[in-house]
């Protein structure tokens, strides 16, 4: 594809110019092998609740959460040991004594207690996350959380990052957030801005001890440039790689390439309202059919990626063969954009002398969107569907949606990563949910999604959500697009690194350095 070939050719000009973006630093000689350097797309920033969700305190392991997932994504022991449904609404967690937070102070129930509601305080989304009615302190070893209505997910939401247990010195006198201080094999040393994030191995910390000392997380917004930085030397470990520097890399003795699938999709939310010629569901089913994802994986990502023809991957456990695929079917979404009303006019499909144009919007800082997005736009254009692409910041792109002001916006969500679909159906797709910018709002799919927040884990729960998802298939509010394969790379000294299927867990404590 030309696309392709842009892409690629840009990247290579681009080459040489990124290293000029390249932060300086000590070289790794003068750090020593037990200090690791990884250089991010995203700023790793310390000093706030807010960006991200709080992802960073997770995934660098400075704070922990109660409950984790492990490599299959499933439930396991994080802060408490165990977990027990009490009733419907009731539940109990015993949680791990003996345990420090970076402060000295100890880690109780009472210091769970007091982290998860001041969570709920600074972050209203966390409110509709936990559904918690109230948490009670019933002893330093035991702690009980009500919740406003039956909702089997609790313990899965409560292995997301949002979720994480701060130490009192965390906030000030009056509770405004300070510092991230946790009970994590990791503990934060210093910031500066727009440039790296520091955090020191904590000898106190509860579990296994790591192996190295130091995590330097670099900012470097530049793909071509973080690219660059390790195969130059400069870091140790890049995440958020462009597909084409990957072939490259796994080529290079002296350097290691790392490819597993994870919680990710790339997928476009149509606008479903009335200014929007995607309020017609027959126009969003026959947008549906018109872009060939495996095209798009092989010609805009090199095959870094799996073909999206529905919401969940085939490997998430609440996915089902039950529930249809789209595929890519020319003839079918002519005869859906003809029943619509629209005719297709010297090749361009248009309705009362007017074409149909896609105000298509998403933003750059991740590395493969701009392709993904320009690539669909592409695909469409050869089936008579014209668009107009603008790309922004992650905030810029948000705003425009806020206001109505597009009709497809290609966003990155990642539906797995708690291991249950409460989180992502509902916070996404139900018409109440506080991220439904869509003007998409189907009362039966409310309807299921809400009933099954009371299930446990179980053929009926299965049943619901496979109904909610055929739902999002027929009535399609999106488009997916591509599923993601996260890829990271490192120097060939770095050891015991693996993709966590989450995408938002390095467990660099199991790292080491030769």
């Amino acid at each position: 594809m030309k696309i392709r070939s842009l892409f690629k050719g840009a990247a290579t000009a681009l080459l040489a110019v990124a290293a000029l973006a390249v932060p300086l630093s000590a070289s790794h000689a003068e750090q020593g092998d037990r200090t690791l350097t990884v250089a991010t797309m995203w700023e790793a920033l310390p000093l706030s609740m807010k960006p991200r969700r709080s992802r960073f305190f997770n995934e660098s392991e400075i704070l922990d959460t109660l409950i984790k997932l492990d490599f299959d994504m499933k439930l396991i022991p994080g802060l408490a040991t165990s977990w027990k449904r009490e009733s419907p609404t009731r539940w109990s967690f015993t949680l791990r004594e003996g345990v420090k937070f970076h402060d000295g102070s100890d880690f109780n129930a009472a210091a769970a207690k007091y982290s998860l509601e001041r969570v709920i305080a600074l972050l209203p989304y966390a409110s509709d996350l936990l559904n918690i009615k109230a948490i009670t302190a019933v002893s330093d070893a035991v702690l009980e959380i009500e919740t406003n209505a039956p909702f089997a997910a609790l313990p899965n939401q409560l292995t997301d990052a949002i979720t994480v247990i701060y130490a009192r010195a965390s906030f000030d006198d009056k509770g405004a957030f300070v510092k991230p201080v946790g009970t994590g094999p990791w503990q934060f040393v210093d910031y500066k801005k727009q440039d790296r994030t520091v955090v020191e191995r904590f000898d106190g910390y509860w579990g296994d001890s790591p192996a190295l000392d130091k995590i330097v997380y670099r900012f470097i917004p530049d793909h071509n440039a973080r690219a660059l930085a390790l195969e130059t030397g400069e870091v140790d470990f890049v995440v958020h790689l462009l597909p084409s520097d990957v072939q490259r890399m796994e080529a290079d003795d002296k350097l290691k390439v790392y490819k597993e699938p994870s919680a990710g999709l790339y997928y476009g939310a149509f606008n479903a309202g009335e200014m929007s010629p995607l309020s017609d569901s027959k126009v969003r089913q026959a947008l549906n059919l018109l872009v060939d994802r495996d095209l798009l994986v092989k010609g805009a990502l090199d095959n870094i990626g799996k073909p999206a023809w529905k919401f969940f991957p085939a490997a998430f456990p609440w996915s089902s063969d039950k529930v249809s695929s789209y595929r890519f079917d020319p003839e079918a979404a002519a005869a859906l954009l003809a029943e619509a009303g629209f005719e297709k006019v010297d090749g361009v499909w248009s309705k009362d002398g007017a074409p149909l144009e896609l105000r298509i919007v998403s933003y750059s800082s991740r590395a493969e969107m701009s392709v993904i997005t320009e690539t669909m736009a592409a695909l469409l254009a050869q089936h008579g569907i014209k668009s107009k692409i603008e790309l922004f910041t992650w905030a810029g792109m948000l705003d425009k949606v806020k206001q109505g002001a597009y009709d497809v916006s290609v966003v990155f969500w990642t539906p797995e990563m708690t291991g249950h679909p409460d989180l992502h159906l509902k916070s996404q797709f139900h018409s109440q949910a506080g991220l439904n910018y869509q003007n998409w709002s189907n009362p039966e799919f409310d309807a299921l999604v809400d009933k099954g927040r009371g299930l446990d884990v179980g053929p009926d729960a299965m049943d619901v959500y496979i109904k909610a998802q055929q739902i999002l298939q027929d009535d399609a509010p999106i488009i997916p697009l591509v599923h993601k394969i996260y890829v990271a790379a490192s120097t060939s000294g770095v050891e015991g690194y693996k993709v966590h299927p989450s995408g938002f867990f390095y467990n660099f404590k199991a790292v080491s350095k030769k």
